[in-house]
This record gives C-alpha cells, sequence and structure tokens, in this order.
C-alpha cells in the first residue's frame, strides 16, 4: 500500500489569496476533489495525508504552509489539486521532472475521460513552488478551466476525484461522500498573549515541524522542546540524517549536527529552522521562507544572539550557535 500527500490549493475562498474564479470557484471545487480523492485512496487501504492549507494567509504564507505539511510525511508522492483559468478549456498536470510523469499522464486520460473535456497533456515546470520543494515526488493537477462554460457543464467532483485517484494507484477505485467530523472536546484556541515575537516563532514551528504546538508567546517546556524538533526536522530534510523528531537532544542528534554551519547566502531547511530557533529566543529574523535564504538580516540577527549569549560574533550559525538556540 501506498504513502500520499494530497492538499487543495490556495487559501478557503474569499480568504486571503484564494483562488480563480469565473463559473466555477476554485477554492470550492479543489478542496471537494481533494477530499474526494483522499476519500477513494483510503477506502482502498492506502496511507494519505491533507496537507491542504485552509488559513488566512498571503499566497507565500500559504504555498510555504503546505510544503512544510508535505515535508513533514515521508511518501510515494504528493498531488497539488487546482483548477485552472485563462480562457483554455480541459484538464492538464504539471510535473517538475519526468519522475511523475506517467502518472500525470494517467490522470490528464481518466479525468479527461470521466468529464468529457479535453486532454491537454503533461506539462513541466521548475518555477512551481510546491513541485520545486516538496521531499518528495510531486505532481500539480489542473482539473478543468473555471472560466470555461464547457468545462462548468460537464463539472463533477467525484468524478474528477475518482479518476484522479483511480490513476494515482492504477486501477478503479471510488470514494465516498466526506463529511468531516467535529473533534471530541476541542480545545478552544487561546488568545495571542506573551511575546509576539516568540508567538510567530510558535506559529512557524507548528507548520514546521511541532502539530498542535500553542501559539501563546510564552516560552515554557513544550516551546523549549519545539526548539529541539524543529532543528532534527531541518538536519533530517537537509542531510537525510534519519532523527526521531522528538525533541529529545540525544547522541544521534547531537552527531547528526556537529560540522554543520549555516551561512550567508545558502538557501535550505537548516536556514529555516535558524529562523524559526531565532524567533522562539525572542529574537526577530526579519522574515522567513522555506527553505529559508540566508540573507543580511537574518545575519544582523544571527550577530545580535552571539553577542547577547557570549558566543563568537561571525554570523556563522554553527554548532555552538544551534546549541545555545535550542537551550
Amino acid at each position: 500500500m501506498g504513502n500520499y500527500n494530497i492538499h487543495a490549493g490556495h487559501c478557503p475562498q474569499g480568504q486571503g489569496a484564494s483562488g480563480a474564479v469565473g463559473f466555477l470557484q476554485e477554492s470550492i471545487e479543489n478542496r471537494k476533489v481533494k477530499n474526494r480523492v483522499i476519500s477513494a485512496l483510503k477506502n482502498a487501504g492506502h496511507t494519505v495525508y491533507d496537507c491542504t492549507d485552509d488559513t488566512n494567509c498571503t499566497a507565500n504564507q500559504n504555498l510555504q504552509r503546505i510544503v512544510s505539511k508535505c515535508n513533514a510525511h515521508n511518501v510515494d508522492l504528493d498531488v497539488s489539486i487546482h483548477l485552472n483559468a485563462g480562457g483554455g478549456t480541459g484538464v492538464e498536470v504539471w510535473c517538475y521532472d519526468g519522475k511523475t510523469a506517467d502518472i500525470a499522464s494517467a490522470i490528464c486520460e481518466k479525468v479527461s475521460t470521466a468529464l468529457g473535456i479535453p486532454n491537454r497533456g503533461v506539462k513541466h515546470s521548475k518555477g512551481l513552488y510546491v513541485l520545486k520543494n516538496t521531499k518528495s515526488p510531486a505532481l500539480l493537477v489542473e482539473c478543468c478551466f473555471v472560466d470555461s462554460q464547457n468545462d462548468a457543464d460537464k463539472w463533477d467532483t467525484d468524478k474528477c476525484g475518482d479518476a484522479i485517484a483511480s490513476a494515482i494507484i492504477g486501477k478503479s477505485i471510488q470514494g465516498a461522500d466526506f463529511k468531516p467530523q467535529p473533534a471530541p472536546n476541542a480545545p478552544k484556541p487561546s488568545k495571542p498573549s506573551g511575546n509576539p515575537i516568540i508567538r510567530d516563532g510558535q506559529v512557524h514551528a507548528r507548520n514546521f515541524a511541532v502539530p498542535g504546538l500553542k501559539s501563546d508567546g510564552i516560552p515554557g517546556p513544550e516551546t523549549n522542546k519545539a526548539k529541539v524538533k524543529v532543528l532534527q526536522q531541518a538536519v533530517n530534510l537537509d542531510y537525510r540524517a534519519g532523527l526521531s523528531v522528538d525533541g529529545i537532544w540525544g547522541s544521534r542528534s547531537e552527531a547528526a549536527l556537529k560540522g554543520h554551519t549555516v551561512r550567508r547566502g545558502e538557501t535550505q531547511y537548516m536556514v529555516t529552522a535558524l529562523e524559526i530557533l531565532l524567533m522562539l529566543n525572542g529574537y526577530n529574523p526579519n522574515g522567513l521562507e522555506n527553505p529559508g535564504t540566508f540573507g543580511s538580516r537574518l545575519e544582523a540577527a544571527v550577530r545580535q544572539f552571539q553577542k547577547d549569549r557570549g558566543l563568537s560574533v561571525d554570523g556563522i550559525a554553527g554548532y555552538n550557535t544551534f546549541k545555545a538556540l535550542i537551550k
């Protein structure tokens, strides 16, 4: 059985960076398709993670949060569900390289047949954020065009979702109606309090490596444990260290960190971890990317942290700086 990440692109309709609008509304319809794909794959016995970001945020934040969720799991395939716009008609699937081309071609065929819309085929791009930054092979499905009356007349989210899921595993499967169940005794979200920089760091830590972490701006025991998890996650993503992201700094974590430095001009997940760890310690890195790029403003924050902690002030995050950040 396979392991899959499935997500609908963009923010929810009417919030932040929501999707294209025409005869159909992308952020509404792609979530219905996503739910059906997940249902079909789970019915067939596969493990599926829903990596959709339903927060009200900017386009960059939305993409970063989706990729963070995707990269928290080791899967066979990441699938991004979208609807197209721009005056065309039909289904197309975007790939980063040839690794997902066969599945992409099968998705195009099955969706085209199921909906009775044109097959626009497989396309490739090195610039699409999700395809570029997910650690597992990924593809992006443009199910149809929201501004095509032809596509809207033939649109059926269940047929589309079943077609995508069937193409992924190579045999016909079917999903069930998606009925989200409220979590029993779900805790009420805490009101913002504490240090706002730490609070932002907690939000980013939660998206990057620590699901469920409270964002209260208070540097308590759970936040201290989260610091270790963030660093363990980054070491795994950049160096394939295979650490358990458990918040326990043992000999394997110690060995994996030694010898690694992060400095100006580099782009990697260790830079993302550095930015989050600075926030969790109350220092503003002036932005966060996933993976992060080490610029001059981040270097200034590192130098200030090193100065305040009595470390060698060189603006390079090495062993001693990272160990001080996770204390």
